[in-house]
């Protein structure tokens, strides 16, 4: 898990109808949210198997959610997880068969939700309420909604640090207030309703500015070079350009600088689009194996600071830069298309 996530202040507002949580560092964004308002994320289901796929090692599995029906995708390298409905003794997963599973992940470009059958970290009162709903409840059926994604998200990011909290929507400030007094009145004081009726909260953060900025192919470096990103269904392609980059310097130390800054943008920026799957830098050529190391051993810390397992594979012969993100909800891109 990463240890070095930097947060100071999260902000919970709406941008174009939709609802994000922005966080910043040193009053700078360095990572974006999407919240589900409903959200299939983290409910917890009575599935009825459909289809076994040995040559995919998955199981298709059929749940009810928002009074519809609906496939998710369940990995069966999960298996040591499972609870089967009927409590009976299954020597394997069959077709027909009622399982427990959890929703882990959100569907992604045209791809199914992902479930998982672990159903660790669920407060054991919800766990036993869980375990009692499931005998009488038939398959397919929800036995958990969930909390509410904002809280969540704010849950998930107190596990490394304490931080403000600001929004100006009075029912999720009130959600907030609720959930840390049940369970952390000592952080109700860093929670605040933002209701100055003399500048909103997007033109006092910049919002528009900001999101403006993210949905645009072509990202600034601070020295005038600049990140040209290209997404596809397969991968995403960041390409690093010398740009306005003028410092009468050495060409060599001018390449060496715009790749170090290039990786540490292109960190910041898959936190901030959400950025996932296979990503290729396609950084400024160099031939010497010592910039080359200090390249991939300093975007390996730049790593650390995401939330996400994010995985620095490999720098090519022609500087090709491999990363791997793992996905977990739709890219800002795919996220305002909507």
């Amino acid at each position: 898990m990463s240890t070095d996530v930097k947060l100071s202040k999260l902000l919970i507002t709406r941008y174009k109808n939709k609802l994000f949580a922005i966080s910043y560092e040193n009053n700078k964004p360095n990572e974006i949210e999407y919240i589900e308002e409903n959200s299939l994320l983290g409910s917890i289901h009575i599935g009825k198997v459909k289809k076994i796929a040995p040559n995919i090692n998955a199981a298709f599995v059929e749940i009810e959610f928002n009074s519809g029906r609906q496939m998710v995708y369940f990995d069966m390298a999960e298996l040591k997880y499972l609870i089967f409905a009927d409590e009976k003794e299954h020597s394997k997963l069959c077709e027909g068969d009622d399982i427990l599973i959890k929703i882990s992940k959100l569907p992604i470009n045209n791809k199914l939700p992902g479930a998982t059958a672990n159903l660790s970290g669920i407060e054991s009162e919800i766990s036993d309420k869980i375990m009692a709903k499931k005998n009488y409840i038939k398959a397919p059926g929800m036995l958990y909604a969930g909390s509410q994604d904002y809280i969540d998200i704010i849950k998930d990011r107190l596990k490394y640090c304490e931080f403000d909290i600001v929004t100006d929507i009075a029912e999720v400030y009130e959600g907030i207030v609720e959930f840390f007094s049940e369970n952390n009145k000592e952080l109700l004081k860093r929670v605040r309703l933002y209701e100055d009726s003399m500048i909103s909260l997007n033109k006092l953060y910049s919002i528009d500015t900001l999101f403006g900025e993210l949905l645009s192919k072509k990202a600034w470096l601070k020295d005038g070079g600049y990140l040209y990103i290209e997404s596809t269904e397969a991968l995403t392609v960041v390409d690093v350009n010398t740009g306005k980059n003028v410092q009468k310097k050495d060409a060599n130390i001018v390449k060496l600088n715009t790749n170090l800054e290039a990786i540490k943008e292109t960190a910041r920026q898959l936190r901030l689009r959400n950025i996932s799957g296979i990503i290729i830098i396609d950084l400024i050529n160099t031939t010497d194996k010592s910039e080359i190391d200090l390249i991939y051993h300093t975007m390996k810390d730049y790593l650390k600071e995401d939330r996400l397992n994010t995985v620095a594979i490999d720098i090519t012969k022609l500087c090709l830069f491999e990363i791997t993100r793992r996905k977990r909800k739709p890219s800002l891109e795919e996220i305002m298309k909507k």
